[in-house]
């Protein structure tokens, strides 16, 4: 969303400058001598009576010369499709228009379903993984002399009292990369939860055995080999997580792709607009001119073709 004031800001300031040929920008949309002119011409007194339609003279002036490309620039910026409605042509309006409706019906839409799937995956994983399980297997190695400090010798409550730094001297130097983080340092912390449910399914040599249908501690066979000490069986249950992690961030990325269509469309449509009321105004051209120009002492002839808007 930052994403679209910045352009959006952009185009306002571009806009200001299109405007500003004659009188300020904010002259130039709210005129005070344009408002009774308006309002006579359809028909609408100041005082409040109407005898037509003072909206049908805004949106189509009757004098292209009345069309102020900046103008629309800045309708087509903030909704588009109203700078080309402005500019007399409903055909491309209408099109600007249905795409931004699409892409916007496309954001809330994929973002609900992916939040859904979200919830869906993280509900599996509370049922199904238990982090009592993946700490003991991590405190079972620690007393197995694989780390550099040797062998770990305190209890589990102990244990659990480490910094992770600490922690990592009596681990296996392979495959332990990440810190487990609490139910408490969760609630706190929202960034902290999304790391767990990441890592649970992402970093499954070290969290595999937290999953309920991962092999118990074994106290003969912990390990692949004592340079591999890690979880190396297959879980049924992460791969069926993980599948629905995947499933949730396509549909976050289906949204994603229709917020920048409607980014996209912003732009594209305040450019358009401004350039139809310029070919409206016939200040649009294209000039081909001759000249001759000096390379390696001599004169050379080209041709250059001008675009103005």
């Amino acid at each position: 969303m930052k994403r679209l004031f910045i352009v959006l800001a952009l185009i306002f300031a571009v806009g200001s400058v299109f405007a500003g040929d004659d009188d300020a920008l904010t002259d130039r949309l709210f005129a005070p001598e344009t408002v009774p002119l308006m309002l006579t011409e359809s028909g609408m007194s100041t005082s409040g009576s109407s005898q037509g339609n003072v909206f049908s003279d805004f949106w189509a002036p009757k004098n292209p010369e009345d069309l102020n490309p900046g103008k629309a620039l800045l309708l087509s910026a903030i909704m588009p499709g109203t700078g080309e409605l402005y500019a007399g042509n409903k055909l491309k309006a209408a099109i600007f228009f249905g795409v931004e409706v699409l892409a916007w019906t496309g954001v809330v839409y994929f973002y609900g379903q992916g939040k859904d799937k979200e919830d869906e995956f993280m509900d599996f994983a509370d049922v199904n993984f238990d982090p009592d399980k993946y700490r003991e297997y991590e405190f079972r190695l620690a007393g197995m002399d694989y780390g550099d400090s040797g062998a770990y010798n305190g209890d589990m409550a102990t244990w659990t009292e480490l910094s992770w730094d600490a922690k990592i001297t009596y681990l296996p130097k392979q495959g332990f990369t990440h810190e487990l983080p609490t139910d408490e340092e969760r609630e706190d912390d929202w960034s902290l939860d999304q790391q767990f449910y990441e890592m649970i399914g992402k970093y499954i040599h070290q969290f595999g055995v937290g999953w309920l249908d991962a092999p118990a501690w074994d106290p003969n066979n912990p390990v692949n080999d004592y340079y591999a000490p890690y979880f190396n069986g297959t879980s049924l249950l992460s791969k069926e997580y993980m599948g629905m992690r995947d499933d949730s961030n396509k549909l976050l990325k289906y949204s994603a792709w229709g917020y920048n269509l409607a980014l996209l469309n912003h732009v594209a449509s305040a450019l358009d607009a401004s350039f139809s009321v310029k070919i409206a105004k016939r200040t649009a051209k294209a000039d081909l001119g001759f000249k001759q120009v000096p390379y390696n002492n001599e004169l050379v002839n080209t041709a250059g073709l001008t675009f103005t808007w």
